[in-house]
């Protein structure tokens, strides 16, 4: 079964599922057709919209991976030349940095850190809409596509923190994921020591480490649909799943319109994430759809799948042959989360159908070192976006983090003061532009990583800047964020 099919299946069950209010066409199509603008607009563009400096970075993992960071290096308050705490906010499945700002600013996270005067960062993981280069495949390439989030947690992670630590010149950072962004920091904290050292703080939210007890959708692709995603990989090779495209957003402009009258859109979402909360502005679910699915791999759709089947927190399952060739044994191994030594924030609730109280509970609170987990919130009636896009999130969570990043920032500066610091992390490698494949072939998009130094006046404090790669028909021009 192939991604277009996947799409239609999706449509249909949120039809059934609403039942007799859809079977009438007026409730698709008699609204007046208004599309937000930010539903068109690059993460950028968004964050400048509404009066914040955003610049944008490239770093590369080690296999390759061309890696796009966007950075809010302060807010509508000014630039301050202090040192300030460094906050790296990561995605989930299928979504970009887009999830931190498509709110209003004292609503969004990625706003309201860069209001408090913090240096926030917003990574992208390979595959999706802005993560989508490499030094030498290209996009269309199987072996572009092999990957799934253990990759992520190896290679992805690691490169953007080291590349953030070297610009900044900051010794740690702090930390929040969500979803597959805390399964991803939890199996590369488990894995690689060094980087435990590197996190002053990881606030998990709607904490993800095994999904055995995962409802909805979710649940119906892992039981029901593993062995068609398997086949599409066996007929056709590793491909992408579910990417961002004109075609997707102009059915999701089409069918949502508004999107507060019209329910196929809220259940779409629902059926991922759980039931409604009523702490949506369900004006903006058009905006949240334009920007995601952002695309990934089918591998790792299946690798979430084989968390369904087998329950546990394993490396990606190559079968028998494959697991002996990859890891010389027949099994895939588990990753030790009691290994971890970071303090660690958990933010969970009944009502997520992801990151289900049951696998809080069952896995991460019992597994986890108790003398880092400094603090559990269980929170009531928050489904699995609501820790992105609830109308409560601000106050019942994001407040409390940006108040304990503070006070926390104050007595480590001061403990600093009395110890010798630490030399900033490896410069992160910026490729050199023959070393980066086209697209498509023809040369046409070829882009190149145009390195410039910053004037004295520049608000920022590395002393280069990467802007976004630059078409090689560009590189006399001036090169600059707009």
């Amino acid at each position: 079964m192939g991604m277009w099919d996947v799409r239609v299946i999706l449509l249909m069950v949120t039809v059934i599922v609403n039942g007799q209010q859809l079977l009438k066409p007026k409730n698709l199509f008699d609204q007046t057709y208004i599309i937000d603008p930010e539903a068109e607009m690059t993460v950028p563009e968004i964050i400048r919209r509404w009066g914040y400096p955003v610049e944008t970075y490239n770093v590369i993992t080690t296999d390759g991976y061309v890696l796009v960071l966007h950075r809010i290096p302060f807010g509508k308050k000014g630039y301050n030349p202090g040192s300030k705490p460094v906050v790296f906010l990561q995605h989930g499945l299928l979504c970009t940095s887009s999830v931190w700002v498509m709110n209003l600013p004292h609503q969004s996270l990625g706003f309201m850190l860069a209001d408090a005067g913090y240096d926030v960062w917003l990574g992208n993981m390979r595959g999706n809409t802005y993560s989508r280069r490499h030094a030498n495949q290209r996009i269309r390439a199987q072996e572009y596509w092999k990957f799934s989030w253990s990759d992520m947690a190896k290679y992805d992670l690691p490169a953007m923190i080291d590349g953030v630590l070297n610009i900044t010149g900051e010794r740690q950072l702090y930390y929040i994921g969500h979803s597959q962004g805390t399964l991803t920091m939890f199996s590369m904290l488990s894995e690689n020591d060094k980087m435990n050292q590197k996190i002053r703080a990881f606030y998990a939210i709607a904490p993800v480490g095994t999904i055995a007890h995962v409802k909805g959708l979710f649940r119906y692709l892992g039981e029901n649909m593993y062995n068609e995603l398997e086949m599409v990989t066996l007929l056709f090779g590793d491909q992408e799943y579910l990417p961002n495209t004109f075609i997707s957003r102009w059915i999701t402009e089409l069918i949502c319109g508004l999107a507060s009258t019209n329910p196929l859109c809220q259940n779409f979402l629902f059926l991922v994430s759980g039931p409604d909360s009523h702490q949506f502005n369900k004006t903006r679910i058009p905006v949240y759809l334009a920007h995601n699915p952002a695309g990934t791999s089918i591998r790792n759709v299946l690798h979430f799948c084989q968390m369904v089947r087998n329950q546990m927190h394993l490396d990606y399952d190559y079968g028998e042959k494959g697991n002996l060739l990859k890891y010389s044994k027949p099994t895939p191994p588990a990753y030790n989360i009691t290994k971890i030594h970071v303090p660690m924030y958990l933010y969970y609730s009944d009502s997520d159908w992801l990151a289900t109280s049951a696998d809080v509970q069952g896995y991460l609170l019992k597994k986890l070192n108790k003398k880092y987990i400094k603090e559990v919130k269980h929170l009531h009636d928050y489904n699995h976006n609501d820790f992105l896009w609830g109308l409560r999130a601000p106050e019942d969570i994001y407040k409390p983090i940006i108040k304990h990043i503070r006070l926390d920032w104050v007595k480590w500066k001061a403990h600093l003061l009395h110890t010798t610091t630490i030399p900033p992390t490896t410069t992160s490698y910026i490729p050199p532009f023959n070393q980066l494949n086209d697209t498509n072939g023809d040369d046409e998009d070829l882009l190149i990583p145009i390195i410039k130094p910053l004037s004295k006046t520049a608000t920022t404090f590395s002393p280069f800047k990467t802007t976004i790669f630059a078409k090689d028909k560009d590189l006399l021009k001036p090169v600059s964020e707009k």
